[in-house]
């Protein structure tokens, strides 16, 4: 931003000394407009140019990395980087893009630097000094030599410190994008820190002042999405109650028997999530409490993408797919523009029941897989065994004059773009059938807004299915509906508000 002339000619009669010290404080979210304000002044920023661009290149989208050819620019943990703030302040500010995923991956070849770097004089002071004086540590309660002491014995063991993790997270104001290391573990002292820093974020008011991670829009945990990898729901809420949280992408959580009692436990800030605008929770295991207790105060919430995983080795966990979508539908119905819930891998079965959207007001795009109609017509059949045998056996009349409407309740009219997942397997083909008989018919009557279908009709479907799909393809085009049958039982072609 350009200053006024008259603030121009100000600066311009202020000492040399004087300036040098602006531009110096000026760095790094200001010195491009200081530098810019006139040939005198950016005269004077020439000497900070060059290290400008050096830290901002370095650090402005940080992952832990080694250098081989510089092992000063090397930053393999949160401790390394811990250091480099401790040393030199400014780097802290130019950390816009922080993706901590590998913190500690190199511990193998981290010792022995470590070591060297803690028996520096001049590296050892700065960092006793940053905990030392560490407000956020003093707000935790938390002694800041016995906090240091656990730093030290993780280092000493060449082990992932999540002390240094959780401590690094107090010196960062100008985060927006943050991501977990993959082996973060909240324990007692640094759920009080992190406790700390939220709230401090939360009370700042004034645009100068810039307190650690009050700027986060972005926030996801580092978990790979295999059945034995988890990452409870309630870790997430602090961050989640951090003031301008926009978006939160969530591998593998969990929040299933006595997890959805700690996320809402776990909330002693008023309602995390009040910003939240977009939800991807991938591979994931979460009921139906879970669900509603996650979503209780998102009120702003408009993207909800929800994919299900089997998490442990526990064979036998079914899922209720039509409670958990009935709970979205409680707590998000009014205000989720898109949604999305479909199946990764479910070892168990899919509990019976029946699904309502009716209540989502404002929906204009939604996945579900085709798993969902089959419970529905398993209510209708008052077959409670199994969805596939209300599929095997021959419907009522009254049972058809059912399923003439039953698409309302799945597909609510405001939705413009649908989409359906399926193997094309198990009598899916008849959920297909019952779902848009009559389509073009009753089209503008029950789906006035749809324009777009997405439909899975995988190569190794049963021909029956393939068949019907083909059918369908002639009974959409007939009311000018857009009809893509995707060859890939998945989530494919759609793209997501919040997606990176």
């Amino acid at each position: 931003r350009s200053l006024h002339p008259s603030t121009t000619v100000a600066l311009t009669r202020l000492p040399t000394e004087l300036l040098d010290n602006i531009i110096t404080h000026a760095l790094p979210e200001g010195f491009e407009s200081v530098a810019l304000t006139c040939k005198k002044i950016y005269v004077l920023c020439t000497p900070f140019i060059e290290r400008h661009n050096r830290l901002r290149s370095q650090f402005h989208n940080l992952t832990y990395y080694e250098k081989m050819t510089d092992p000063s620019f090397t930053i393999r943990t949160a401790f390394d980087l811990i250091i480099r703030i401790a040393v030199e302040p400014v780097v802290a500010r130019y950390v816009r893009d922080a993706d901590f995923e590998v913190d500690s991956f190199f511990t193998l070849f981290t010792r022995g630097r470590t070591r060297e770097l803690i028996a520096d004089v001049h590296c050892a002071g700065a960092v006793v000094r940053l905990l030392a004086n560490s407000p956020h540590l003093e707000q935790a309660g938390l002694d800041w030599k016995e906090y240091y002491a656990e730093i030290e014995e993780d280092l000493e063991a060449a082990r992932y410190s999540q002390h240094a993790a959780a401590f690094l997270l107090t010196v960062l104001p100008n985060v927006e994008t943050l991501t977990l290391p993959r082996l973060w573990k909240p324990l007692d002292a640094t759920d009080k820190l992190i406790d700390a820093v939220v709230r401090k974020a939360k009370q700042s008011h004034l645009p100068c002042d810039r307190p650690s991670l009050a700027q986060v829009t972005r926030f996801g945990p580092s978990v790979s999405l295999g059945p034995e990898e988890r990452f409870d729901l309630d870790w997430a809420s602090p961050f989640l109650a951090l003031p301008h949280m926009r978006s939160f992408r969530g591998p593998s959580c969990v929040a299933m028997d006595d997890g959805h009692k700690r996320v809402a436990s776990k909330d002693p800030y008023g309602g995390f999530g009040q910003t939240l605008e977009a939800v991807h929770l991938v591979s994931c295991c979460i009921d139906e409490v879970g669900i509603a207790d996650f979503l209780k105060h998102t009120t702003r919430l408009r993207t909800l993408r929800y994919s299900h995983s089997t998490k442990g080795n526990d064979d036998s966990q079914d899922w209720n797919i039509c409670k958990f979508v009935t709970a979205i539908e409680r707590e998000a119905g009014n205000h989720l523009v898109e949604l999305s819930v479909t199946i990764r891998e479910i070892r168990g079965s899919i509990a019976p029941g029946k699904a309502s959207m009716r209540g989502f007001q404002r929906l204009r795009r939604l996945e579900l897989p085709l798993e969902i109609a089959l419970c529905n017509i398993a209510a209708a059949t008052s077959q409670i065994a199994t969805p596939k045998e209300s599929l095997v056996r021959s419907s009522t009349d009254h049972e058809l004059e059912y399923y003439e409407s039953f698409i309302g309740d799945l597909v609510p009219a405001s939705v413009s773009q649908l989409s359906l997942i399926s193997r094309g397997t198990d009598h899916h083909e008849k959920a297909l059938d019952l779902m848009f008989r009559h389509f073009a018919a009753k089209k503008d009557g029950q789906l006035p807004a749809l324009k777009e279908i997405h439909l899975s009709c995988p190569v190794s479907a049963d021909n029956a299915y393939k068949d019907q799909c083909a059918r369908l393809l002639a009974e959409t085009k007939k009311v000018g509906v857009v009809l893509h049958l995707e060859p890939w039982p998945s989530s494919v072609s759609m793209t997501w508000d919040g997606e990176q």
